[in-house]
């Protein structure tokens, strides 16, 4: 038997998604039923022009509650249209709210929420950022929100679970086509942790371009706060900011070097007026949260050749033959010194055998 996972009120305001010239804030101003929204007079009371009122009205007469109840339980997956009560808050009253939300897992609308955005194209200094930052946020209690693109995207998802908090997906897709593919599995994980993947979009839509602009409202939308990490002048992360703006959400920007490219995005809004992010303590006041109690690297218990090393390897990323010349460690120690420290999360590994202190400290620059 399927499990019914629509509200029979509201499941026909799904259909209104993609119908153009109609708002929920008309509706929202007015009494009405189900049956009022399929005829296209009641919205052009609302003001809506009449070819637009005749294609709301025409959507909603063609809505099938049984086929969406069949998909929704092939996703393993519910609906959420704007007016219930289980939709964000924050959500809804921004310009042009999703008319429904397709959510496997738990929104947490009882939790801060920020995302963390940024580019495709991740430097090894915005991977520290993130392994820096992210953190402050989990023990803070936060939801960190992205959505799942490959470079700080993942790697914001990455961190979160790591660091024991919970992290929310939004798609440009349907629910049950994870895109990138190689991240279908880190899908998986956010759910397994208490997470959620939600999309505006119904089971089956492909990875098309223009969905994830407008994907990008939404993570703004759903959250308090706005984290941009790094992006160039073509980045999404700008267009997920430039919505946090409108929407009235605070916008926090990790400063870079001005001669990367990755950096001009973050740079650029700081001039226009967004909070620069200069350590989890920054990032930490910002937000209102109290002092951290998480466990970071200069409470780690290390060795003294542990130490010396990441003395030596400072906020750059560094090769082995860096590091045996300037250290006292014969090669054979070194790789077992750096491999005790990338099983502990100090250090990663990057292309080209090089290794990256992913959380630098301050006193060590």
């Amino acid at each position: 038997m399927t499990v019914t996972r629509l509200d029979p009120h509201n499941a026909c305001l799904s259909s209104l998604s993609g119908i153009a010239g109609v708002r929920y804030e008309q509706l929202a101003a007015a009494s009405w039923s189900s049956a009022d929204l399929t005829h296209a007079d009641f919205y052009i009371g609302l003001g809506v022009a009449p070819l637009y009122a005749s294609r709301a009205a025409q959507a909603v007469r063609s809505f099938d509650p049984d086929a969406l109840d069949k998909e929704l339980d092939r996703c393993n997956a519910r609906i959420i249209t704007v007016a219930e009560d289980d939709y964000p808050a924050t959500l809804r009253h921004i310009f042009d709210p999703p008319w429904a939300l397709y959510v496997k897992g738990h929104l947490h609308n009882d939790r801060m929420r920020v995302a963390v955005v940024g580019s495709r194209k991740a430097t090894p200094y915005g991977r520290q950022a993130v392994e820096s930052l992210v953190p402050a946020l989990t023990e803070g209690q936060a939801v960190v929100v992205s959505g799942l693109a490959r470079g700080i995207d993942t790697l914001s998802h990455v961190v979160t679970l790591r660091s024991g908090g919970i992290t929310l997906a939004v798609l440009g897709t349907g629910l049950d086509v994870v895109y990138p593919t190689e991240n279908s599995r880190l899908a998986e994980n956010i759910l397994e942790n208490n997470g959620a993947i939600i999309s505006e979009y119904s089971a089956g839509t492909p990875p098309l371009p223009h969905n994830f602009p407008a994907r990008n409202r939404i993570i703004s939308g759903i959250s308090r706060a706005v984290l941009v990490v790094e992006g160039d002048r073509n980045s999404g992360s700008l267009i997920t900011a430039e919505h946090a703006m409108e929407q009235g959400r605070d916008v926090y920007a990790v400063p870079g070097s001005i001669f990367s490219p990755q950096s001009y995005g973050p740079n650029w809004l700081i001039s226009q007026g967004a909070t620069p992010v200069t350590g989890p303590e920054s990032l930490r006041q910002a937000l209102g949260m109290a002092a951290s109690r998480c466990k970071t690297e200069e409470q780690l218990q290390l060795s003294f050749e542990q130490d010396s090393l990441l003395g030596i390897m400072g906020h750059e990323p560094r090769d082995v033959d860096f590091l045996v010349q300037r250290s006292s460690l014969k090669i054979g120690e070194l790789l077992a010194v750096l491999s005790e420290l990338e099983l502990g999360q100090v250090v990663s590994r990057l292309p080209g055998g090089r290794y990256m202190v992913n959380r630098p400290r301050s006193d060590r620059l």
